[in-house]
């Protein structure tokens, strides 16, 4: 299955977004301009877009136009969610789409020696961040309510997108797995080396190298799995579109 990503990310001093599409739902390389990127909805194979990161002024953050496909040998672990023991009960609905996104996100994490997030949810964090998603849904455009801070009380330091993969617990799953396995990219060989508990400019450094490539600007990027196993984050937040359609999109925001 070929899927679409798409990531920000960052901290105090620099942003980081990554996004994700799903099988068969975006066909649009970013245009670069900083305003989360074109490009149709379509039936074709979505491809993986490297991200993007804010300057240390914290003027907005623009993303880059690379991509990458998703190849056929990545496999999605089948062990499915497991506790994390966190309980969550949303009022909007997606309680067990949310209880299965933090609960991977930690099952991954935990399996590579990082701590757990803990689930930044209260109600008006879980609205802000599924108006997120059905913003950008809407308008077609990743990480567009994120970058231009149209909703943004849950913006936190980064941003995961899953583009079009849909929004039931196993579909959420299947994202969030094909995120986390950029890692076996050869040019993701040394994002665990640049990972740290702070969030420093050396660090951020280390993750745009041909052997982090947080931006896909030299072949597969890394970016999602650089938000997702990030030891200088303590918090994600997942929400998930209400517009209309089998193929709604899902943000992770973490800080």
């Amino acid at each position: 299955m070929d899927a679409r990503h798409f990531a920000l990310g960052g901290v105090v001093l620099s942003f980081f977004l990554a996004c994700g599409g799903s099988p068969s739902a975006w066909n649009g390389d970013d245009d670069g301009n900083g305003d989360g990127g074109g490009g149709d909805l379509d039936s074709s194979s979505p491809t993986d877009d490297g991200g993007t990161t804010t300057n240390k002024d914290g003027s907005s953050p623009t993303q880059d136009g690379g991509t990458t496909t998703k190849d056929g040998s990545t496999t999605v672990d089948s062990g499915g969610p497991q506790d994390s023991g966190i309980t969550v009960d949303s009022s909007d609905g997606f309680s067990a789409a949310r209880q299965a996104c933090i609960n991977e996100i930690n099952k991954l994490r935990t399996q590579n020696g990082h701590s757990a997030y803990n689930l930044w949810e209260t109600s008006a964090i879980d609205q802000c961040v599924d108006e997120q998603a059905t913003y950008d849904q809407s308008h077609n455009s990743a990480h567009d309510a994120w970058i231009n801070n149209v909703y943004p009380t849950c913006n936190g330091n980064a941003q995961d997108e899953c583009l079009g993969y849909g929004i039931s617990p196993s579909e959420v799953v299947a994202c969030l797995d094909a995120m986390w396995n950029e890692r076996n990219q050869s040019n993701c060989s040394s994002c665990d080396s640049c990972n740290s508990t702070q969030l420093t400019q050396q660090v951020i450094n280390c993750q745009n190298t041909t052997t982090c490539d947080f931006y896909g600007q030299h072949g597969g990027e890394c970016g999602h799995y650089v938000n997702m196993s990030a030891n200088y984050f303590s918090y994600a937040a997942c929400g998930f579109s209400t517009a209309t359609g089998n193929q709604q999109w899902a943000v992770q925001n973490f800080k």
